[in-house]
């Protein structure tokens, strides 16, 4: 079983830069105390960015520039594109809120069931702090070009243009000048 974890809210100051903490002897500390050993100190930002890139690995979910002009962004015309989270990590059991977009046609409550659970167990398995709940909210529905799905290992390979294909063609045109006889 895990020992249990103290998550602190906090940013190191520029005073704590270049400091070292004090050097405990080996009988100050109880290993079998777990507050005796330390305290991990997690950023907000670290829980967002385990959500959004976990969002991602879910089928059906894009990253998005935030641009595809759909009704959220009517709403906020300056996001930073999605999948975008938000968290208070310095929480016991924190609440993640989510903003994904996803490829159509999906089945889009399947979509966030799916990407509701697997964020909950990445941000559990990675901090060691289980969020209480994950809150996801469909913000752009994008078709065909729009959508641009990352993977891991993967690159994209712009499709050549009709006139690209025909000077490819056998017996097309190569640019090399045959001699006559």
């Amino acid at each position: 079983m895990a020992d249990a974890v103290t998550v602190t809210r906090g940013d190191v100051g520029a005073a704590a830069l270049g400091t070292a903490a004090p050097a405990l002897s080996p009988e100050a500390a109880d290993p079998s105390d777990p507050g005796s050993r330390g305290r991990l100190i997690l950023d907000d930002r670290v829980g967002e960015k385990v959500a959004e890139r976990a969002a991602l690995d879910v089928d059906g979910v894009i990253e998005s520039d935030g641009k595809g002009g759909s009704v959220l962004n009517a709403i906020n015309p300056l996001s930073d594109g999605y999948p975008s989270a938000s968290t208070d990590m310095s929480q016991t059991a924190p609440i993640i809120t989510l903003t994904i977009a996803v490829r159509w046609p999906c089945a889009v409550a399947s979509v966030c069931a799916e990407v509701r659970d697997h964020v909950a167990a990445e941000v559990t398995r990675l901090t060691g702090v289980r969020p209480s709940r994950v809150d996801v909210t469909v913000a752009e529905i994008a078709t065909g070009a729009q959508a641009k799905r990352r993977q891991a290992g993967f690159i994209e390979i712009p499709n050549p243009t009709q006139s690209e294909k025909s000077s490819r063609a056998p017996g097309a045109d190569s640019g090399v000048e045959e001699e006559e006889s």
